[in-house]
């Protein structure tokens, strides 16, 4: 080991450099992967500075707890497979619109979710056995979702979204408990036709309110039995194309006045800070489910989604 000539000591920035190796080989990250950890939160911290310095005053409190609940919606996204299902009811209680919450949030998806979706594949997470069928499934939903959501009032649709949330997370807890979920099925045993459902199901549910592909898809599919990461990770990538097909459909259907969505005011302040903070921890997140047992996954996926749920159960909103 070469010391310093005059002390017999290690030089400082060795040493510094010798920490930062054992922290990124602890945590199982290339030197990439880890400069991209580093580098991204600097960045988007900056950009929400810089937000926040050019938005209006009576703006910046609402602009900062935007931030804070994106940070923790891009970091659940990633962890547990969560993302509207934190930010959605996180708006609502900083009373934002919430059809602009819904809008924001699939746009936002369309953004954010690519990034934790390739950290998940880099680590084996996503199998095409599982994505392609959710793909497809969660598209069809989300398209056709946007077009439902005018024909019912707001606090039904949430209460019904809501509900199917508790009652899917009641299912896993019950199902843990009497031990049914000790074991996981190979991956290609679990059968495409019944993933392809679960992605049409919690894609038309996202579609209508911008939330519910994590909690309930991500707990369904953990129900057919297939393992945790693989459901996150796969839902991930679903969540990508049901995004944007939801984005499609909402389009649409504005276009052909189905819609009551025509009036929402869009608050351009939030946008911006909402996206640096969700990008800022995608790749911690990824690398964060890595290292969670089964049990612990699955209670957290399950207690998070109930939990957000059941103020919108009991309000409607």
């Amino acid at each position: 080991m070469t010391h310093d000539g005059i002390t017999g000591q290690e030089p400082e920035g060795r040493r510094r450099n010798g920490r930062v190796a054992t922290w990124r080989a602890a945590m199982g990250m290339s030197p990439r992967a880890f400069a991209a950890s580093v580098a991204l939160p600097i960045v988007c911290a900056f950009v929400i500075a810089a937000t926040l310095v050019t938005a209006p005053v009576d703006e910046r409190t609402t602009i900062v707890w935007a931030t804070l609940i994106a940070v923790a919606s891009g970091l659940s996204a990633t962890a547990i497979g969560v993302y509207g299902g934190v930010l959605v009811p996180g708006l609502l209680l900083l009373g934002i619109d919430p059809r602009f919450a819904a809008a924001a949030s699939l746009f936002l998806q369309v953004l954010v979710i690519p990034l934790g979706a390739s950290a998940h594949y880099r680590l084996g997470n996503v199998t095409r056995h599982v994505a392609l069928p959710l793909v497809i499934g969660g598209m069809i939903g989300a398209f056709i979702g946007p077009f439902f959501a005018a024909t019912l009032p707001k606090d039904v649709i949430a209460r019904l979204v809501a509900g199917v949330i508790v009652l899917v997370g009641v299912l896993v807890l019950a199902t843990l408990r009497w031990g049914g979920l000790k074991s996981v099925l190979p991956t290609e045993e679990v059968s495409q036709a019944r993933i392809g459902g679960v992605g049409l199901f919690a894609g038309f549910a996202s579609g209508i309110s911008g939330a519910g592909w994590g909690p309930i898809g991500v707990k369904l599919l953990i129900l057919l039995r297939l393992e945790p990461r693989q459901a996150i990770g796969s839902s991930l990538v679903g969540r990508v194309f049901m995004a944007a097909a939801a984005v499609a459909g909402f389009i649409v259907a504005v276009a052909v006045g189905s819609s009551r969505a025509a009036d929402i005011e869009v608050d351009l302040w939030l946008i911006v800070p909402m996206l640096a903070g969700s990008v800022a921890v995608m790749v911690p997140g990824a690398f964060l489910v890595s290292r969670l047992d089964r049990g612990k996954a699955t209670i957290a996926i399950t207690l998070l989604s109930i939990a957000l749920a059941l103020p919108t159960l009991v309000w409607g909103h």
